[in-house]
């Protein structure tokens, strides 16, 4: 299985800049990992937000294609637990797809086609997270969910 992420903008948090790699080096033990960035809209004082998430949402779309899953990470999804992350990627891992993309929504979220669009729409948690530490925490937690499915310590 070939795992693709997808990012809205690029990372400027420090402290994310330095954990992602660590982390994507980490998946790749289990899988190969490809990032993609998709260009960000600029959101100023009177910019319609639910256009943001439209232009947003289309670039997403048109990258990902209809024929592999898609795993949307947005505030409205479903809280998982890491265990339960885990009996996730492992159905998708044994499943036989090639390819699984996941998507880690922007500022803003993302729009309702994007939602209706993803096979699994899952969320970190009820607490809002800037989106560049929420790329660092999904990409650890995948991790975790590889460590649990092989039966390693880390998750102890």
């Amino acid at each position: 299985m070939q795992l693709h992420l997808i990012f809205i903008g690029k990372t400027s948090l420090p402290e994310a800049l330095e954990g992602i790699p660590r982390y994507l080096g980490r998946i790749e033990h289990y899988c190969r990992v490809r990032v993609h960035t998709v260009r960000a809209e600029k959101i100023a004082h009177g910019t319609s937000e639910p256009l943001v998430q439209q232009k947003e949402t289309k670039r997403i779309l048109e990258l990902v294609g209809t024929d592999h899953p898609l795993v949307a990470w947005d505030q409205r999804g479903t809280q998982l637990t890491s265990p339960g992350l885990a009996k996730l990627v492992s159905g998708l891992e044994n499943s036989g797809v090639p390819r699984v993309w996941m998507a880690i929504g922007g500022p803003l979220g993302f729009d309702a086609e994007l939602r209706r669009r993803a096979d699994h729409l899952l969320a970190l948690s009820h607490l809002t997270f800037p989106h560049d530490l929420a790329r660092l925490l999904v990409l650890e937690q995948i991790y975790r969910a590889f460590t649990i499915i092989r039966n390693e310590p880390y998750h102890k």
